[in-house]
């Protein structure tokens, strides 16, 4: 039985924007290394001003353990978070229970990064309130880490971490990876059709083992380079659509929607991974794309691009 006081000894509350990846390109194969701040993967994407907020509360304890709750539900099924907590309680001595609350304003499942953004937004709140000192580089790669674990990402949470529209050129989690961040004004909106989930992993799995895998690495590659000669929104929709056609991910429930778009001369592709289409578009034409998409079953978000990144929104001890 865990004992524990009803008053918390230290509360720290983090944020993360999802994100949204339009390409990428996997480490060779002839790179051996087993640490995950090594691994991750090149391409490009950006941050979204929807994300995760996590809520560490720390209460004295007699022995070390936790509790995680998604939007007001227990939930023990959250692989990347433990894997973050357990990278925590190896840190401290003192036994403390630990009451986690993600509350998530992305639809789970949908390639909106949400596993990174738990992740990270949960690393910046128990390293406030644990007092582990780590630097925000160090927390982020405990994210990281735990998204290359569990193979539920690969370059999400250095993106996170970033913010903004990004192009990933060096593989590696933060600190290791090399990035350029360009930021997108508010004149820009981000419009999100989430039609099915589906499991990260599982995509990953197929890409390894895709017959493929080395013609879409090297496409992701080339697009990498062709992005860096030519950094613009429209370049990157239309790579990414690319990309998902590769992939055939522009089949099945998203094919209707983007024939629709593209039809009307909108540039339009599919977050990796998932069943969900995506733009990036001047605010002047969101509502006539909104109209558009409303005849299609999925759930419809409007937001715009998070050019801070993920970042630490409270402390109080």
């Amino acid at each position: 039985m865990v004992l524990v006081t009803q008053v918390p000894v230290a509360v720290a509350k983090a944020y993360s924007p999802g994100h949204i990846t339009g390409f990428f390109s996997t480490p060779d194969p002839h790179i051996s290394t087993t640490d995950p701040k090594f691994l991750g993967s090149m391409g490009a994407g950006f941050s979204i001003n929807k994300g995760i907020t996590s809520t560490v509360k720390v209460f004295s304890s007699n022995e070390k353990n936790y509790e995680i709750r998604l939007n007001g539900i227990p939930n023990f099924e959250l692989k990347v978070s433990n894997f973050v907590v357990a990278s925590y309680m190896q840190l401290i001595r003192e036994p403390v229970y630990l009451s986690i609350e993600h509350e998530s304003e992305l639809p789970i499942g949908y390639g909106l990064g949400s596993s990174g953004s738990a992740a990270l937004s949960l690393s910046y709140a128990l390293n406030e309130a644990l007092k582990t000192n780590l630097t925000k580089v160090q927390a982020a790669q405990i994210a990281h880490n735990g998204d290359i674990a569990c193979r539920t990402g690969l370059g999400t949470v250095i993106s996170e971490f970033t913010g903004g529209f990004e192009l990933r050129l060096k593989v590696g989690g933060p600190g290791i990876g090399q990035v350029i961040k360009s930021e997108l004004s508010t004149d820009w909106c981000v419009i999100v059709l989430c039609l099915e989930p589906i499991k990260t992993e599982l995509w990953l799995d197929k890409s390894v083992t895709n017959e493929n895998k080395h013609s879409l690495n090297l496409l992701g590659r080339k697009m990498v380079h062709d992005l860096y000669q030519n950094q613009n929104v429209g370049s990157f929709l239309e790579m990414s659509y690319q990309f998902a056609r590769e992939y055939h991910l522009d089949e099945g429930k998203c094919q209707n929607p983007i024939n629709l778009l593209q039809a009307e001369g909108i540039k339009a592709s599919v977050a990796l991974f998932g069943h969900t289409l995506f733009t990036l578009t001047e605010r002047d034409k969101v509502r006539r794309i909104v109209k558009l998409l409303e005849q299609f079953k999925g759930q419809l978000l409007v937001c715009g691009v998070d050019n801070l990144g993920a970042r630490l929104i409270r402390r109080n001890d």
